[in-house]
């Protein structure tokens, strides 16, 4: 594994009832991830005070705002972790997360919600070889 920060990648928008999941499984796992001392950046649980106060009209006009910051930050990271939640295949910004990982050489590695117990340190000891990260492409 190695030290620094990672950038944990879910799907957000849904229903009410599935963005309130998503949101209480990142921070879950953020929280799990910092009692293991593994540091997460995780723009589900950091952004969505950020989204709302911008008042933005459209989702559209948020994205244009929000997710040129959150890729400043997947850039300076030592991998993306994606969450394999429901939504995460049809998920426009876990795509374009990915998409930007492959350009820039960026390891990507995934973690199924539940069954993140334990060490998870372990995840982050091999990423993703191109093929895998391709058909995660595909899959998304």
């Amino acid at each position: 594994m190695v030290k620094g920060f990672y950038y944990l990648s879910g799907p957000h928008k849904g229903t009410p009832e599935q963005e309130a999941y998503r949101i209480e499984t990142s921070l879950k796992l953020t929280v799990e991830f910092l009692t293991q001392d593994i540091y997460v950046f995780s723009p589900i649980v950091y952004s969505i005070k950020i989204a709302e106060a911008l008042y933005c009209s459209s989702i559209e006009e948020r994205r244009q705002i929000i997710f040129p910051y959150l890729l400043t930050f997947l850039k300076a990271s030592k991998g993306m972790i994606v969450v394999t939640m429901e939504g995460w295949k049809e998920s426009w910004g876990v795509r374009q997360e990915l998409q930007f990982c492959q350009e820039n050489q960026i390891p990507v590695y995934t973690v199924d919600p539940d069954e993140a117990s334990g060490d998870l340190s372990q995840i982050l000891f091999e990423p993703l070889d191109q093929r895998q990260l391709d058909r995660l492409l595909e899959a998304a």
